[in-house]
């Protein structure tokens, strides 16, 4: 009896051993960065224990890291359908969600999780990240803020505060927060990197370019214009900035200068103003005032996600007449690194004729480093802004795209292209170089 006994019991001993062993094998190839294994290993769990909320949180996880993320968000579906209730399936659940740029929906989440314990510090820094990348700054500086108060060695906030300053170009403030993360956790890789991106760089900004466009058949002369921008980051909210522009076209030279100013004065409200002059015009305006703004009319976690409401107004004058225009539109986000911008425009022109126009454009923003954007506008507005297009009243279709790479916070490039098509004038092709660089 007792051999019998024994014969069947040392099997289900050998089973559970070698279950012991496969989790214990699984965790460490999660905990060592081999995604893989540590997948493969935790669904081979999952296979043998069907059911387990621990398993399906783990593979889950592991899943969200190797950016699987239509995944993981299936597993951490089928483990908050067994354990509603546990907190680090709800985190895991909205962690990936973050991820994957389901920033509403993970908003959701951690809101969810905090209003039954308010001060749960996972929650309180993913909803600081998620309110940053939805660019809702006030929010999660708020956020971060309370974590600090009562938790100022929380390394999570410091670093979230820190790429909250460096989001804001406030890279002096970036690095404090980013130092006090590194004295906690001196062997992080993953903050010595953000410390070095910010390196260096400062409140200055300087934007220079340069310009050259060909027309169709070489009936014209090329056009070439060089440009620098200095702008200087009064605060947290504001800017201040000057340009001077150099271009010859028409087989003559203008200067011209510009101020400006720049405000965000709450997450959904930012203006701008600019005011323009050119000494002994030729072809562009001698004077203009430029103004406009961005209202957030819906926020990511509002019914419909995020929509912008955008509008600039320009008064150009030139020696025969002042030209007015208003584009006014809205930018719908499509994801979080994608958003689309549809505009209209309403010109009166030197002639006192109100005309018309459109514009489209897609910005993406691939990774960190990398963004870029094209469109297409039809209007009577030449996108160049000379005197002659204002005059002459002619339908003008842009084809417009560029694309700028980020070194780091201090070094910056950047190449757009356009081609613009007017009725009856050969068709004018352009490519624009610059540079930009902080300190």
């Amino acid at each position: 009896m007792t051999r019998r006994f024994l014969q069947l019991l040392l099997p289900l001993l050998v089973c559970a051993v070698a279950r012991a062993a496969t989790f214990d094998e699984a965790l460490a190839a999660k905990r060592a960065g081999d995604h893989a294994r540590a997948i493969e290993l935790f669904r081979q769990l999952d296979a043998a224990q069907p059911g387990n909320p621990e398993v399906l949180f783990h593979l889950g996880t592991v899943q969200g890291w190797a950016g699987r993320h239509e995944e993981a968000l299936a597993t951490f579906g089928r483990a908050i359908a067994l354990a509603p209730a546990d907190t680090d399936i709800r985190l895991g659940y909205g962690r990936v969600l973050a991820w994957a740029g389901k920033l509403a929906r993970a908003e959701a989440v951690f809101r969810a999780v905090l209003a039954e314990q308010p001060g749960n510090p996972d929650a309180l820094n993913m909803l600081g990240r998620v309110l940053t990348w939805q660019r809702q700054l006030d929010a999660a500086a708020t956020v971060f803020d309370h974590i600090l108060a009562t938790a100022p060695s929380n390394t999570d906030a410091l670093i979230g505060q820190g790429d909250l300053e460096r989001l804001q170009e406030r890279f002096a403030e970036a690095r404090s927060f980013y130092q006090r993360a590194l004295e906690l956790e001196p062997e992080s890789g993953d903050i010595r990197q953000r410390l070095a991106t910010v390196r260096g760089a400062g409140r200055w900004r300087l934007d220079a370019g340069y310009e050259i466009s060909a027309f169709d058949g070489r009936t014209r002369q090329d056009w070439q214009g060089w440009d620098v921008a200095l702008r200087y980051k009064l605060d947290r909210r504001s800017g201040v900035s000057g340009s001077y522009e150099r271009a010859r076209r028409f087989g003559q030279l203008d200067e011209q200068f510009t101020l400006g100013f720049d405000r965000r004065y709450t997450d959904r409200a930012s203006a701008y103003a600019r005011v323009s002059a050119t000494p002994s015009a030729t072809f562009f305006a001698r004077r203009s005032l430029a103004a406009g703004g961005a209202w957030r009319a819906r926020n990511a976690s509002e019914r419909g996600g995020a929509t912008l409401l955008v509008a600039d107004y320009r008064a150009a004058g030139f020696a025969s007449g002042t030209v007015h225009s208003l584009w006014a539109g809205a930018t719908q986000p499509l994801t979080s690194r994608y958003a689309l911008t549809a505009k209209v425009l309403a010109t009166r022109n030197l002639n006192d004729r109100w005309t018309g126009g459109w514009q489209l454009r897609l910005d993406g923003e691939p990774s960190d480093n990398w963004r870029w954007h094209a469109g297409y506008a039809d209007s009577r507005e030449s996108l160049s802004s000379t005197v002659f297009d204002f005059m002459r009243d002619l339908r003008t279709r842009t084809f417009f795209g560029g694309v700028s790479h980020a070194f780091s916070s201090t070094l910056g490039v950047r190449v757009d292209l356009t081609r613009e098509s007017i009725d009856g004038v050969p068709d004018r092709r352009a490519i624009h170089v610059g540079l930009t660089t902080r300190f």
